[in-house]
């Protein structure tokens, strides 16, 4: 896919970028429980990806054939997950289809005529009490004090504006600021405080750089959804795709039964990924392979099934390194071995982390350092003989 700026990939833009982008989803996601989502101007489907691991299903929409032909390709196998061809002033839903439509820095590229049109389509096709999640920058921050015009917006908004906007369609709406900082965080050893006291230096703006809005049309159907956050990006996202291989025979696996999610890692790189295996026939083990094609470290903590755990093994790890089974290969696996004649569900829980090309060479070194020793441990053993 052509990098113009506009559109956040994964492993191609910086990690500010990445904040910008990535803390608008993790900020509502986990509050998307059990709902249809419409994901407006999905672009590479990332954020779509993100929401599905908490939403009943997910629909991306994107009016270029581009974007929507690769989300395809690379999130084809989340079964929850859709993405679809479609202009924002028509959109081809029912109407109240949708539980929440989101649509975060997509408005401010078409025109006028086209966001009005868009406004009454989203009020459309959402559920009498759905939220309506909508974020563009704040012209007065992003535009008329950096001097910089972004060349593929057509019509950004003032805070003004942008409220007078939303409220032809809704009437509550709910807006919030966002910014992005040099931050040094303060919090409680066990993480229990779960509010944060902002301390700014006087010279920052008062106004974020992007607003972010939450509409609707009925009191209480926003109260779900809390926004205020702080974003930790000091390593980059992490979305992969893992999969299950399920086994009726020793040690033979097969595509018949192969299942792939999204492993997204959470806090402290933890992972949850979730498995329906009531249709397979008699199953006495299974293999979990948690990426393709990258180092990584690794480590299954938890197994929640209705069936029984008998063991979980690395397959082919080259050792247990700080929190994880250390993969120096490109394709890491687990294999897990119990009795599942009528189990239905297999929930996996643990640690995940792709290895960083510093990481991977300080390892390296570590290794070679061993070998170092060893030889020359066998060589003063055998002068000493």
């Amino acid at each position: 896919m052509e990098y113009t700026g506009e559109r956040f990939i994964p492993d191609n833009d910086g990690l500010e970028i990445e904040a910008e982008h990535v803390h608008r989803y993790k900020a509502i996601s986990s509050c998307l429980k059990n709902m249809n989502v419409l994901d407006a101007g999905c672009g590479t489907g990332y954020g779509s990806l993100l929401m599905s691991q908490y939403a009943q299903n997910v629909t991306g929409i994107d009016i270029s054939h581009e974007s929507v032909q690769w989300c395809n390709e690379h999130y084809s196998a989340q079964e929850n997950l859709q993405f679809i061809q479609a202009s924002l002033d028509n959109l081809p839903f029912n109407d109240s289809e949708f539980d929440c439509l989101v649509i975060f820095e997509v408005i401010e590229h078409v025109d006028k005529d086209i966001q009005n049109r868009f406004l009454k389509e989203a009020r459309r096709v959402l559920k009498p009490n759905g939220t309506l999640i909508i974020s563009t920058p704040n012209k007065s921050v992003y535009t008329d004090k950096s001097g910089y015009h972004n060349p593929y917006h057509i019509s950004e908004f003032y805070l003004d504006d942008f409220k007078s906007f939303l409220e032809q369609e809704f009437k509550i709406v709910k807006l919030y600021n966002q910014s992005l900082y040099l931050v040094s965080s303060i919090t409680d050893e066990a993480m229990n405080e779960r509010r944060v006291r902002i301390i700014k230096n006087s010279n920052i703006d008062a106004d974020g750089k992007y607003m972010i809005a939450l509409c609707s049309n009925e009191n209480g159907a926003i109260s779900p959804f809390d926004l205020g956050s702080v974003y930790k990006y000091d390593s980059s996202l992490s979305i992969n795709m893992s999969s299950l291989y399920a086994s009726s025979n020793q040690n033979v696996y097969s595509q018949e039964h192969k299942q792939s999610t999204a492993l997204v890692t959470e806090e402290n790189n933890k992972f949850s990924v979730n498995f329906d295996i009531s249709k397979i026939s008699e199953p006495s083990q299974f293999r979990f392979d948690p990426v393709e094609n990258c180092f990584c470290l690794c480590n299954i903590e938890e197994v929640l099934t209705d069936g029984i755990v008998e063991s979980v093994l690395p397959l082919n790890a080259l050792k247990y390194y700080k929190k994880g089974f250390l993969f120096m290969n490109i394709d890491p696996q687990f294999e897990i071995k119990g009795n599942f004649e009528h189990a239905t569900y297999l929930t996996l829980k643990g640690y995940f982390k792709i290895m960083t090309q510093v990481e991977i060479s300080e390892i390296v070194d570590d290794i070679y350092k061993q070998m170092i020793a060893a030889v020359g441990d066998n060589g003063n053993n055998s002068i000493n003989g």
